[in-house]
């Protein structure tokens, strides 16, 4: 079978995302994205995959939450006997391999030998585009609303229980409407991709961009204060304004736009989901108001207005 090594969790899920994956070996304390960060994501996009976690923690809270997560096995370090390694990864792929037999003797009950071997090809494909299909906008190639939605409550949860920073910044580009009616659909598209592609030069790997609908985009910014989430908001701002939209070989335009950040720090109380979309749309709200093309910051716990 083929082997895939990644150096971080980000880089694993860069490789999960074009490889067809079946065991997933990882540690819990990685730069970065943590073990149970890469688990979750995982489980996100396929539920198939088999994930074992290695630890130097023996704590039976360590052992319930990657269980709880969806891992396969779980792993005690320092991993001195290797056959024991050899095993788990074995039995992992071996069930996983049992699935996917079940799946193609159900298929071989209405097809020849043949035709199976075509329809597995053909269904492989098929599978990909779903998972891709089913988390991304089709126009930008960020993630959706419906995924980001469910990333960004699994945040929440996290924040919650951890008593960690948390931001959200809400994006909407000034006066679509006009450049719409303007350029047409095509210069419309060529905006929200040109907005798009400046949100994934600004952000981390770690950060979450959805298309929220529209010519409106939403960020999630895990394990970062308000305060310094205004630095990020501020360099796509910039970075649009100072950009030119190559509508056609004879046209082109500008864009700018209005940006509503909310968020919290450590020492906030717990907060909702709906609380923390709802403060970062009435900071978008406020920026429309005060003039366009401007960020405005709110921290949930006081709503007071950020320089």
């Amino acid at each position: 079978m083929p082997v895939h090594t990644a150096s971080s969790a980000e880089e694993a899920l860069e490789i999960f995302a074009i490889e067809d994956i079946d065991v997933v070996i990882t540690d819990v304390q990685m730069g970065g994205m943590s073990g149970f960060d890469l688990l979750k994501r995982l489980k996100l996009i396929d539920q198939s995959v088999k994930v074992i976690v290695m630890t130097s923690y023996n704590s039976y809270e360590s052992v319930l939450q990657a269980l709880q997560l969806g891992a396969y096995d779980y792993l005690q370090k320092p991993l001195d006997n290797q056959p024991s390694v050899v095993a788990a990864v074995q039995r992992a792929f071996e069930n996983s391999k049992l699935q996917q037999e079940n799946l193609d003797l159900l298929v071989q009950l209405r097809a020849s030998h043949d035709q199976l071997s075509a329809a597995n090809r053909s269904l492989k494909e098929a599978n990909k585009k779903l998972k891709r299909l089913a988390v991304t906008d089709g126009l930008t190639n960020l993630y959706n609303r419906r995924f980001f939605d469910q990333v960004l409550k699994r945040e929440v949860g996290r924040r919650n229980r951890y008593k960690l920073a948390l931001s959200v910044v809400m994006i909407d580009i000034d006066n679509f409407k006009a450049f719409n009616d303007t350029y047409g659909h095509a210069g419309g598209d060529t905006a929200i991709k040109t907005v798009a592609k400046v949100l994934i030069e600004s952000a981390r790997t770690t950060d979450i961009i959805a298309r929220y609908g529209g010519e409106e985009f939403i960020v999630a910014l895990p394990l970062t204060e308000p305060s310094r989430s205004i630095t990020f908001a501020e360099r796509v701002r910039k970075n649009i304004e100072n950009r030119i939209i190559e509508i056609s070989d004879t046209e082109s335009s500008s864009l700018t736009l209005s940006i509503g950040i909310a968020g919290v720090d450590a020492k906030a109380p717990p907060i909702s989901t709906p609380e923390l979309i709802n403060t970062a749309d009435e900071a978008l709200y406020l920026a429309k108001q005060q003039g366009k093309n401007q960020c405005q910051l709110f921290t949930i716990d006081t709503k007071d207005r950020a320089a």
